[in-house]
């Protein structure tokens, strides 16, 4: 054996005993452990700025569940560095998903009040009987339908015309694009807007003699890029839409996002619109358990109009319905 060949084994040598002696030091080990937890994190807290991005940061609250237990392992094993970094991963996380929704507030002279429900019925449910006798019990004064089949419309139609006799149903060949409104109060300068095919219905509701924009959308599922893009665009129309017609305004629909998406985020802050929920409140899929699903259906409210709840109800689709109570007035 040369001489080179031997020294590149002494060398090799000492650095295999040098990384074994370093790991055999229990501080060591959970310094390591601490770097392998913080590379994750560090992907789950920056903004949302690819497609695959998005998708993973859908379930940071399921992933900060993961840290907040793995934190109580560490502790239960005395690694306490690593316990510490968990933690504060976990922390950073539920401050992320909790940091959109905005502390209530209330109309102090208010009048009328406005019941509202936002549901995604899915196309291929076939109960229609038991959903609309579900709708009729809550009965809410505003409903917003998404994935209106041609089904679906000629049953809301038939079965909700008594109790709801102003509505607006859009019938799309793509029946996850069908899209429908009722309500109990008048409904003023209803239009469909469509925006790349996809159906959006605005108007005013007439209560009283007060007037509320109301903007119900559906954006495309981000299944691929290309589907991630209109979702995006469509969420960027929908603030342009807003902010041109001014009013006080209620925004409702199945967004296909998570309200730490930096584009939702985007969107509230640049229409000054608030998100009703003030917890978790998870809509989809409803065959997941709680700690499985995520947020996705909203309805937004302007600073004229304030939340007095919002509730998820489970009703027969793959979403859950959302119902609100809502406050008219001045601040």
């Amino acid at each position: 054996m040369n001489k080179f060949r031997l020294k590149l084994l002494l060398r090799i040598g000492l650095v295999v005993l040098r990384y074994y002696c370093f790991f055999r030091q229990q501080k060591n080990k959970e310094r390591v452990l601490a770097g392998i937890f913080i590379l994750p994190a560090l992907f789950l807290l920056i903004p949302t700025f690819t497609f695959s991005l998005t998708l993973i940061q859908s379930f940071v609250f399921q992933i900060a569940i993961v840290y907040g237990i793995l934190s109580i392992y560490w502790v239960i094993k005395r690694h306490y560095r690593v316990t510490a970094v968990n933690f504060v991963i976990y922390l950073l996380l539920l401050l992320k998903v909790n940091g959109p929704m905005e502390s209530t507030f209330s109309i102090d002279n208010g009048g009328e009040s406005l019941k509202v429900l936002q549901f995604n019925v899915l196309a291929n449910n076939l109960n229609y009987k038991s959903t609309i006798d579900k709708v009729n019990q809550l009965s809410p004064d505003f409903i917003s339908f998404q994935e209106v089949s041609l089904q679906w419309a000629d049953a809301l139609e038939k079965q909700l015309r008594v109790n709801y006799p102003f509505s607006k149903v859009v019938r799309q060949a793509n029946s996850h694009q069908g899209i429908a409104v009722f309500s109990k109060h008048p409904l003023i300068d209803t239009q469909i807007v469509l925006r790349e095919g996809t159906a959006n219905i605005t108007g005013k509701i007439k209560i009283d003699n007060q007037l509320v924009n109301f903007l119900t959308m559906h954006t495309r599922s981000p299944t691929s890029r290309e589907r991630w893009n209109d979702r995006n665009a469509h969420i960027e129309w929908a603030k342009s839409f807003v902010n041109e017609q001014g009013g006080e305004f209620l925004v409702l629909g199945d967004f296909n996002t998570v309200p730490w998406d930096r584009r939702l985020k985007k969107f509230t802050a640049s229409t000054e619109l608030m998100d009703s929920r003030k917890k978790l409140t998870p809509t989809y899929p409803t065959f997941n358990p709680f700690f499985a699903q995520i947020p996705i259906d909203y309805i937004f409210h302007s600073s004229g109009i304030s939340c007095s709840s919002l509730d998820s109800v489970e009703i027969t689709s793959d979403h859950k319905a959302i119902l609100g109570v809502f406050q008219l007035g001045v601040l």
